[in-house]
């Protein structure tokens, strides 16, 4: 995992005999795409090295910044990641192409991720303040608690918990959220 700088599960990692990686696939996919994923990249097609040559030539494309900026995160190389997503924010700023929105979460994510709790706190509250009818926004929402309780300020993330039950009672992750707040009081579940 530390070698390849594996992000997550599953992830895998498609290499040269030599051992030298050729791309990867993060995350779940179907089978039948699975199989165009590898056969493209075997021809060197949506490889980071494809997109990176793609976006030279069209440094204003916010879909291949996009890419690239998953494609980096996918690699735990969160600064390149961060750069290209807010090149997708810069080059789309009120998200007419659907895509700043997405990398607007993923930048709080990626705070997230190194585990910069009051940055992640910041990005996600920015967010909801931008986008606040996205699909996401609710996950947004239920991380912010999160990462109060993951900074040690429980009294904050038990509040906001408690919030988030109250204004949106039918929500499929209130079970999630419920449990967050029994290991916050240090109940069993």
């Amino acid at each position: 995992m530390n070698r390849y700088k594996i992000a997550g599960y599953p992830t895998v990692v498609l290499m040269k005999s030599s051992g030298e990686e050729i791309d990867r696939i993060y995350g779940y996919v179907p089978a039948d795409t699975f199989v165009s994923i590898i056969s493209n990249y075997l021809k060197g097609i949506n490889t980071l090295e494809d997109l990176l040559r793609k976006f030279e030539a069209n440094p204003k494309d916010e879909n291949l910044a996009f890419q690239l900026a998953e494609k980096y995160e996918s690699r735990k190389d969160y600064d390149q990641a961060q750069s290209y997503y807010l090149k997708v924010v810069e080059l789309d700023p009120d998200n007419q192409q659907g895509k700043s929105a997405d990398a607007l979460f993923s930048l709080a994510s990626l705070e997230l991720r190194k585990k910069d709790y009051p940055k992640a706190v910041d990005a996600f509250k920015y967010f909801l303040q931008k986008f606040p009818t996205s699909e996401m926004a609710l996950d947004a929402e239920e991380y912010i608690p999160y990462c109060y309780a993951k900074s040690g300020d429980t009294t904050k993330a038990m509040e906001l918990y408690q919030a988030f039950l109250t204004q949106h009672p039918d929500s499929p992750d209130s079970g999630w959220v419920r449990d967050r707040m029994k290991d916050l009081k240090g109940e069993k579940k």
